[in-house]
């Protein structure tokens, strides 16, 4: 019995996944996003009671992916594609390369399952990283209009170029030999995990520092950190990819 309990975690990951593209498909941006935060808490947890039972299968690794790919890869593209539709831009057929997230997303994934380099870091952006830079855009802007608050980041979502170009930089990055590191080590210090270390500090200044300044509307308490929090995970995910670039110099020369 308990060798099947990965396995249903794992498809609670693809059931809030399947959730997440229904409410993208409605224009209801953040319950979407919220669908994707807790599958990927699924998708964390699954790998969780798989090593706790040593749970391990076959069947287990390639249905994590599948879901994967509906959670992190279609509903972060259909929320963009939709709100790209239904933002006003003139030229709609560029909704179309929003789904460049799931088509790469899919190559990504597949690469993953046979590379035996990506057991402890990744080659490559992963995919729940992509999602919670796309997913929080859309969940931000709808904020934002509930609101009637305007904002750069609101401007450039509704623009006809700032999508696409983020769909494609996204997509690129996933197959990229661009190294990228996990939270899968045991031991954190700033001399053996430099990266991770720099990027936890980073996100606990953003979230104590610089978002408390974004001000949304009159709402404060609860309802401030609901309608800031898409603006941490996206700044927070960027500032994950821009330290792992940063460090491409340093693995050249190990």
């Amino acid at each position: 019995m308990k060798k099947h309990i990965p396995n249903c975690i794992t498809l609670l990951n693809l059931l809030c996944g399947s959730c997440a593209c229904i409410l993208a498909m409605w224009q209801q941006y953040y319950p979407a996003f919220l669908f994707i935060l807790a599958a990927a808490v699924f998708d964390f947890l699954d790998g969780f009671f798989a090593r706790l039972l040593k749970a391990y299968s076959e069947t287990g690794k390639q249905l994590d992916s599948l879901c994967d790919l509906v959670s992190f890869g279609l509903a972060p593209s259909l929320m963009l594609f939709n709100w790209y539709l239904n933002s006003g831009p003139e030229y709609t057929a560029f909704a179309y390369i929003a789904l460049l997230i799931v088509l790469f997303a899919a190559l990504r994934l597949a690469r993953f399952n046979v590379d035996t380099r990506q057991s402890v870091d990744f080659i490559g952006l992963p995919v729940p990283a992509c999602a919670m830079i796309a997913a929080p855009l859309a969940a931000y802007g709808q904020v934002c209009s509930a609101h009637g608050t305007s904002s750069v980041l609101l401007s450039l979502l509704n623009s006809a170029w700032f999508i696409p170009v983020l769909a494609a930089v996204l997509a690129l990055l996933m197959i990229s030999g661009i190294p990228m590191f996990s939270m899968k080590h045991k031991k954190l210090s700033f001399r053996e995990c430099p990266r991770e270390t720099i990027f936890l500090i980073c996100w606990v200044l953003l979230f104590v520092l610089v978002l408390p300044l974004c001000s949304i509307g009159k709402e404060t308490g609860l309802g401030f950190i609901y309608s800031i929090f898409p603006l941490g995970m996206f700044f927070g995910f960027t500032i994950y990819i821009l330290i792992n670039l940063a460090a491409i110099g340093s693995h050249k020369s190990e």
